[in-house]
């Protein structure tokens, strides 16, 4: 199945749409289960307030429930892709991909040039999905993650 069959294909299923408090709950949820050292509540409600913030959620359309989100920062012509995730029983189904393929779209209408992130060196499957994706590795960030000391790996996308 090419990327843009399976992006039609789960857009059946969930719609991004613009991240709002009453989510809160469910993506702090969603955090743990993916991260070592999640954002606090304080950082999400934080990013509601920032004017350069671009950030989503994959709602689920049958029960409305929260599939994954995505949260970036946009300055300029660049984005950063802050956080990304995906509900642990959802995974490995397409969903990232959905969510970063439809912001990408967002980015090119907002005049986005390229997009920037990080990512553990350790998280094989993250590096992966960024690879297909078009990212390349361009830096090392040595000992960027305080939890464990781990090195991380600077990725840059351009948009066409």
């Amino acid at each position: 199945m090419s990327l843009a069959e399976m992006d039609r294909e789960i857009g059946k299923i969930v719609q991004l749409r613009q991240f709002q408090l009453n989510d809160l709950e469910q993506v702090l949820m969603i955090e743990r289960q993916s991260f070592r050292t999640p954002w606090s509540r304080e950082m999400f409600l934080k990013e509601l307030e920032l004017d350069f913030a671009y950030n989503r959620v994959a709602e689920l359309k049958k029960d409305k429930g929260i599939a994954g989100y995505i949260f970036c920062w946009l300055v300029l012509t660049e984005a950063t892709v802050l956080s990304l995730a995906v509900r642990e029983d959802l995974r490995r189904q397409g969903l990232a991909l959905y969510i970063l393929e439809t912001a990408f779209d967002d980015f090119k209408h907002k005049g986005i040039k390229e997009v920037w992130l990080e990512v553990r060196q350790t998280n094989v499957p993250a590096r992966a999905l960024y690879t297909r994706l078009g990212f390349e590795q361009v830096g090392i960030r040595p000992k960027y993650y305080y939890d464990s000391n781990e090195d991380a790996i600077v990725m840059r996308k351009a948009l066409e």
